[in-house]
């Protein structure tokens, strides 16, 4: 190999080292990175989120509902993988309790192997025109229109209505992917499918 093509090809190299840096958010100063999390399926094998999360209450009631600064989440901006703890309406804007998880994929099964976050669940608000994607357990198996691993669209209202009245064994074992925008609002709730 000749002595200029060794040079093009490190210098391709090191441009890919550093893309992939940038990325995956190796090297941010004291920063974790908030991961890819938008997955439509358990054959995709993103893992999620980042492993942030709200500082526990100093109360000794374990984890507590604290409610996000006014302005911008810690995760505006990302999508990042959830579990949510609960969902109300509240002033005309639909609210969540959530705290960041981790998803993989279980090949055996061809499901997600959901790992629950610590610390406080933080209140977020969705957009007014956020889209709620529910598969099974959150919608019932069937709701015309797919199959029970089939994201399909809810409003806001129906999400909150599904949420409450889920079995708290079933709810246990859901996660969600969130988008935030900018200012830290939810864009889009889709549940993970769990058989």
């Amino acid at each position: 190999m000749s002595a200029s093509r060794r040079r093009a090809t490190k210098r391709l190299l090191t441009v890919a080292v550093f893309g992939a840096l940038l990325l995956s958010g190796c090297g941010e100063k004291g920063e974790e990175p908030a991961g890819p999390t938008a997955a439509a399926s358990p054959a995709d094998t993103a893992q999620a989120g980042g492993d942030r999360t709200a500082a526990p209450s100093n109360e000794g009631e374990g984890a507590q509902d604290t409610q996000a600064p006014t302005g911008k989440t810690p995760w505006a901006g990302t999508k990042q993988f959830m579990t949510i703890d609960k969902a109300w309406t509240e002033e005309g804007r639909t609210r969540l309790s959530v705290r960041p998880a981790q998803k993989k994929v279980n090949t055996q099964f061809d499901t997600w192997e959901i790992t629950h976050g610590t610390g406080a669940f933080t209140t977020v608000a969705l957009a007014g025109d956020a889209r709620v994607l529910l598969t099974a357990p959150v919608r019932d198996a069937d709701a015309s229109g797919g199959s029970r691993a089939e994201p399909l669209p809810f409003s806001q209202t129906e999400f909150v209505t599904l949420l409450k009245r889920l079995d708290s064994a079933a709810a246990a074992g859901v996660g969600y992917d969130l988008s935030f925008d900018g200012e830290g609002q939810v864009t889009k709730v889709q549940s993970v499918y769990r058989p």
